[in-house]
């Protein structure tokens, strides 16, 4: 065999051999595209748990069944007192209560109601029953007697604040059964005038002057206010359930 030979015949097969290189590489590059782009079957399956019912709860306090806080009271003096029911339950909530505050608006307002010192003072007592009320005429009197425990109710930690002081910021008043889901309360709310409230028309107008004053620069007299109690429950604190 001569060299020519040789050397055509290896030449040939060095080129079927690149052939066979190039077309393994394509079909390479094929499957790779394939793996890229094309879409493939997976295993899948299945299942549903349930169905779970979620309900939310409701916060809801009202007064009554005894609400004699609509009640007003007239030609009120220095050192008088009004005493008013106002019974508060949440018999009608789902929720336990967090705290339950009180805030007063008033509508007319006078110093009454806006001097912290000289105006209007509330403090609120509780009884395990309802209390009893008398009637008194003249004056139309409220007065009550508790038939079962009798207890304080403090006001943001207070047993007496300032109707001008909870016309500002809202107080929590503690204890009460109301706070539990059905609870109840027999509140028996008393607004009392200073004995010290100045008033002197020799000296100064009726109902003006700066608040916390003295009888030479305030006068309390001749002065009305209508107060409105606004009671709002917040609901317990959150809990996994």
């Amino acid at each position: 065999m001569s060299d020519r030979y040789r050397t055509i015949k290896l030449a040939d097969q060095s080129t079927k051999d690149y052939r066979k290189i190039a077309l393994s590489i394509a079909l390479l590059l094929a499957a790779a595209a394939a793996l890229i782009g094309g879409t493939f079957a997976t295993f899948t399956n299945s299942v549903t748990a349930g169905p779970q019912t979620i309900s939310s709860g409701t916060v809801k306090i009202a007064v009554g069944p005894v609400n004699d806080a609509a009640n007003g009271a007239t030609n009120i003096a220095a050192g008088d007192t009004v005493a008013r029911e106002a019974d508060l339950n949440s018999t009608g909530a789902t929720l336990a209560n967090k705290e339950i505050t009180l805030k007063f608006t008033a509508s007319p307002t006078s110093k009454l109601d806006t001097d912290p010192t000289n105006g209007l003072q509330v403090s609120i007592k509780a009884c395990t029953v309802a209390w009893t009320r008398k009637v008194e005429a003249p004056p139309p009197a409220f007065k009550y007697t508790c038939g079962g425990a009798e207890s304080t109710v403090k006001i943001g930690g207070a047993e007496t604040t300032s109707v001008s002081a909870l016309e500002t910021t809202p107080a929590a008043l503690t204890p009460l059964n109301s706070l539990a889901t059905g609870g109840q309360d027999y509140l028996v709310f008393t607004l009392t005038l200073p004995e010290g409230a100045p008033g002197d028309l020799s000296k100064i107008a009726a109902c003006t002057g700066p608040v916390s004053g003295t009888v030479a620069t305030e006068d309390l007299q001749g002065c009305s206010s209508t107060l409105t109690y606004n009671f709002q429950a917040t609901q317990r604190n959150a809990i996994a359930q």
